[in-house]
């Protein structure tokens, strides 16, 4: 365990008052700022909740530290600057500097494909380099989504990590056409570490990244029966409190998630990206820097968010930023760096429900609020949520159920009726309030709008103030009879995943079964079109009109195709 003296901790106390959580250890100065930034983690500074930690940095030092909730509610820890989380995607800054230091030392380039390393991929990996690996514009599909396919539990070792990976028979779009987030690059990026090296991406990121910065509280699980100090358990809500949210694996995910650090930790690595002590200025400009679709056009995963190699680039209320977010089990990060002002702000948390984005937001605009431009999105958000309740005809209401319908995201969603109500198609459902005009507010920040009125709508618009809208259009709506719906019982397959799907018919109901495991109701929604369990499945039939199969738009993994078994 390496030892390293902090000469920026200013002061060191701790609080009990109130519900707070007890033993509250805090770093830095509490001065008018801090004091506004604890009230906006109000609801998470209780001895009886999970909640967060908050880290505030200013010219390479930590300027406020706090913890708010609990680290264990089993053994009554408080979270502090020096609990241990689990930052999930966040983790992948430090692959891509990793990544970048081989390519220092020669071992390989950004604009090699990754077949070069992983000869065993389909020719279609020619195409794929690290650099579109390492920023979301690869195509390849992700794990994650692959392996909910294969109704198996999944082992969480990189075997079967790199098995589903390098059996995938196609890209999801051509290499660089445009931005999708996928987990699968940096799980191979880990792997090629190791290749490459002989050294697991723990091992050479301790050697290279860790070590030489301090960081002696950061690492890359390995094992998740570890015993780390100070280390927070992740909690998710129940009806009556809540209940712990384990992390089953390990290795797996080493790469694109597995980082483990604190935010007093998270400092030494602020840091780095202006001393650029490790890598150097190059690799620090080559991880900041906007990457370019084939088109030319940045790599956009927001209005004012481009993709850069392990990192998101863009602007916050006008100010340059760079930033990541993540969550794994449940656990929550965010941070946000605006390089011009020499000022961080991170957020890591121990609750699937802690919205970490927005509180690190707010806390970044108590400190550089007079240097931002005015909060559009926030007012924007701020007016649909006080904007009153219109009433709105029933016949209106009645006419705007239905399924829509995105082909290019792959993506179906469901309005329906409940009473005179509105709802979504979420779980559990959420009710749309009218706000006229067309426009209903879905939840806190989410506006819908019908263009249209009533059953001549044809198209609804999703939106929120930190994303592009979205448009779905209306689909053609089905009802199956027992009849029709034994014509698309039977058993389906796909090597790739190693999987056999079978549809059968329970309590007048499409089900799909893998194996002995039920994957959900396939509800049927259009013609030769199905939803089960948030993925879209699209039915294929051969020029007789008999069915051969099906494909699988699910989001992160798009056309994965099933045969008949017959």
């Amino acid at each position: 365990m390496r030892r390293h003296p902090i000469a920026f901790l200013t002061s060191l106390f701790f609080l009990a008052l109130g519900q707070t959580a007890s033993a509250q250890q805090i770093i830095g100065t509490q001065d008018d700022k801090a004091l506004r930034a604890d009230s906006v983690f109000r609801a998470f500074d209780r001895s009886d909740s999970p909640g967060c930690v908050l880290g505030v940095y200013q010219d390479g030092t930590i300027r406020y530290g706090r913890g708010y909730g609990m680290a264990s509610l089993e053994h009554g820890i408080a979270l502090s600057p020096r609990s241990v989380l689990d930052v999930g995607s966040i983790s992948k800054q430090f692959t891509a500097i990793a990544m970048l230091i081989l390519q220092q030392d020669g071992k390989l380039s950004l604009e090699d494909p990754i077949r070069k390393i992983f000869p065993e991929m389909p020719p279609y990996a020619d195409g794929v380099t690290w650099r579109r690996a390492l920023s979301q514009t690869s195509g390849l599909r992700d794990l994650w989504t692959l392996w909910g396919q294969t109704g198996r539990t999944f082992a969480g070792d990189t075997v079967d990590a790199l098995h589903i990976i390098t059996r995938s028979a196609e890209t999801n779009y051509p290499p660089g056409e445009r931005y999708l987030y996928t987990n699968s690059g940096w799980i191979l990026a880990a792997q090629a570490v190791y290749r490459l090296t002989g050294k697991t991406l723990a091992q050479f990121a301790e050697e290279r990244i860790f070590g030489p910065l301090g960081m002696r509280d950061t690492r890359f699980l390995v094992d998740r029966a570890a015993v780390i100090p100070n280390l927070a358990e992740s909690y998710s809500p129940r009806e009556k409190g809540f209940r712990d949210q384990r992390n089953n694996y390990d290795g797996a995910i080493m790469g694109a998630g597995g980082i483990h650090t604190t935010v007093e930790d998270f400092t030494r690595w602020l840091n780095n990206y202006d001393a650029a002590l490790v890598g150097g200025r190059d690799v620090i400009t080559t991880m900041t820097t906007a990457t370019r679709l084939t088109d030319g056009s940045p790599a956009l995963a927001g209005p004012t968010q481009a993709y850069a190699i392990g990192l998101l680039v863009g602007t916050v209320r006008g100010l340059r930023t760079v930033s990541h977010g993540g969550s794994w089990a449940g656990f929550r990060g965010q941070f946000y760096r605006f390089p011009d002002q020499r000022f961080a702000v991170a957020t890591f948390c121990n609750l699937a429900t802690s919205a970490p984005d927005s509180l690190a937001q707010k806390v970044a605009a108590i400190y550089l609020g007079d240097q931002m431009q005015p909060d559009s999105a926030g007012a924007w958000t701020e007016a649909l949520v006080n904007a009153p309740r219109v009433e709105v005809p029933e016949a209106t209401i009645r006419g705007l159920a239905g399924v829509w319908r995105n082909v290019k995201r792959g993506e179906v969603r469901r309005t329906r009726l409940k009473g005179d109500t509105l709802i979504s198609d979420a779980t559990p459902p959420i009710t749309l309030v009218p706000l006229g005009a067309g426009r209903f507010r879905l939840e806190r920040g989410t506006e819908v709008r019908f263009e249209g009125d009533g059953a001549a709508a044809s198209k609804m618009v999703i939106r929120t103030a930190t994303a592009n809208p979205v448009t779905y259009t209306r689909a053609d709506t089905v009802a199956l009879d027992p009849a029709k719906m034994a014509e698309y019982a039977g058993d389906y397959r796909n090597d790739e995943v190693e999987a056999t799907h079978t549809w059968k018919i329970e309590k007048n109901q499409l089900v799909i079964y893998s194996g002995y495991r039920r994957l959900g109701v396939l509800e049927p929604s259009y013609p030769d079109g199905f939803t089960v369990d948030g993925s879209v499945v699209d039915v294929a039939r051969d020029q007789k009109g008999r069915i051969i199969g099906y494909a699988v738009e699910s989001g992160r993994v798009r056309h994965l195709k099933f045969t008949r078994v017959e």
